[in-house]
């Protein structure tokens, strides 16, 4: 009786000569001792992390921006510096809700659920940022320079911060 063999390919292309291993196809080394994802297992699912967090503008051009572009990588960084120094300017150093804790009551004096705030550090934030882009720009001006284009033909970074009119009435 000729048992079958593994299958599987080896490096050099020849047929593995191992046998399978019980109720398998393939032997321990090329995947037969593997269980398989388990159930429900979520690794292949698409999380969508990105269309939660961007607003229906970027969403619409989201497919229209090219991977590996370092000019497009440099407006998305701009963007975000944007987004923080208009995050900074709405929290006027207030503190930020960071996480709601419930808790089951244990009676009417212990409150139901315990709220923590804390100070965004929108100061390194912002420096981050900034470490990012002054990083995205000289590797652009090399790759200019490379080109044997002009590095006189970098865009400027602009900043527009608009401060809010205060209310009449209001200090």
């Amino acid at each position: 009786m000729n048992k079958p063999r593994c299958g599987a390919k080896t490096r050099d292309g020849t047929p593995c000569q191992q046998y399978p291993l019980q109720g398998k196809t393939r032997c321990k080394l090329h995947g037969g001792k593997s269980t398989g994802a388990g159930a429900g297992n979520q690794n292949a699912s698409t999380h969508g992390i990105y269309k939660s967090v961007l607003s229906e503008e970027e969403q619409a051009r989201w497919h229209d921006i090219e991977i590996g572009r370092l000019d497009d990588e440099l407006r998305l960084w701009r963007t975000r510096l944007l987004r923080a120094l208009a995050a900074e300017q709405a929290a006027r150093d207030k503190p930020e809700l960071e996480e709601i804790i419930a808790r089951k009551a244990g009676g009417q004096e212990q409150p139901g659920a315990e709220k923590r705030f804390k100070r965004r550090d929108y100061a390194a934030i912002v420096d981050r940022i900034m470490g990012r882009i002054e990083s995205l720009e000289r590797t652009r001006l090399e790759l200019m320079k490379g080109d044997g284009s002009e590095a006189s033909a970098v865009e400027p970074i602009v900043i527009e911060i608009s401060t809010p009119t205060p209310k009449p009435g209001m200090h």
